[in-house]
């Protein structure tokens, strides 16, 4: 039984064969889409704004040669900009001589659009700045305790002048760290924008997670500034008490000194509510939570 499955598998497989040569022998249209390409650009000038990046052409031609540039996959349509700059409008049927790949084995019944309008920009060169993509989830009870830290923060981009004119800032590809309770230190990818050159392609993100507290500082003194030599300003307290919310190991390094209370004389001049609230300046990373009065009272002396 098995020496006749052998037989007729062998000439199943030849009859496919010889089905599909005599098949694809014969002609046949199809549409295939290519990206644009610019070639003979001037010297130090680049592709800018684009009316279509891809195009269709609608083929006529051999079944075995149409079978081949489909499975090849890899053309360009490409288009001369003839070493000038400035914005060019070119009838695609005009730049067949410069795609070789366009044999006379085919013929082009369409191409659509028919013609694209394009500008020869000068190349330029600026620094722009970093920034983040994060989605960051945190096991409960768990917080950032530090600024993000971005290496480097800032890279030179180069590509076409009217690209980068709205350019400062380039985004990390997207990245979704969850369930965090460690420092984070990690490399990211940054996001790529078709055209534009970087002088990196990549950054660390660097930043700390703790364990989230609420500390109290107590008897911190409530500065007064910008006082006329003139006038006295008394505090009724002098002291107020402040609890903070961070990281346990950073709120554990900080004293009532890492605190700046105070009032400013002119402010109190401009109060008519009979109390006055300090300003607060507490260390980054940390968020104030309670004060405590809120509101002093006051007085001002005349000399």
């Amino acid at each position: 039984m098995k020496n006749k499955i052998i037989p007729i598998i062998i000439i199943t497989f030849f009859s496919l064969i010889m089905w599909g040569s005599i098949s694809l022998s014969g002609e046949f249209t199809t549409t295939i889409k290519v990206p644009v390409s610019l070639i003979d650009l001037p010297k130090n000038y680049t592709k800018g704004a684009i009316s279509d990046k891809e195009i269709y052409l609608r083929l006529r031609g051999k079944g075995w040669e149409l079978a081949k540039l489909s499975i090849a996959g890899n053309q360009e349509f490409l288009i001369s900009a003839r070493r000038q700059s400035g914005k060019q409008r070119v009838n695609l049927r005009d730049e067949f001589e410069n795609n070789s790949w366009l044999t006379s084995s085919f013929r082009v019944i369409e191409v659509a659009p028919s013609s694209i309008q394009f500008d020869v920009d000068r190349i330029i060169t600026k620094k722009v700045y970093v920034k983040a993509n994060l989605v960051v989830e945190f096991k409960e009870s768990f917080g950032i305790a530090s600024p993000i830290n971005i290496i480097p923060d800032q890279i030179e981009i180069s590509g076409s002048e009217s690209q980068l004119r709205d350019i400062d800032t380039i985004l990390t590809e997207l990245t979704d760290l969850k369930q965090l309770s460690e420092p984070v230190n990690i490399s990211v990818k940054l996001m790529e924008i078709d055209g534009v050159n970087y002088s990196a392609d990549k950054c660390r993100i660097e930043f700390d997670v703790q364990k989230i507290v609420d500390k109290s500082y107590d008897d911190i003194n409530v500065e007064v500034r910008n006082v006329p030599q003139s006038k006295e300003l008394i505090l009724y307290p002098g002291k107020i008490n402040v609890v903070l919310k961070g990281g346990i190991n950073k709120l554990g390094r900080l004293t009532k000194d890492s605190i700046t209370a105070y009032i400013d004389f002119w402010e109190v001049l401009r109060n008519d509510d009979g109390g006055i609230e300090p300003v607060i300046k507490i260390p980054s990373s940390t968020i104030l939570v309670d004060v405590k009065p809120k509101k002093l009272e006051y007085i001002i002396k005349q000399y």
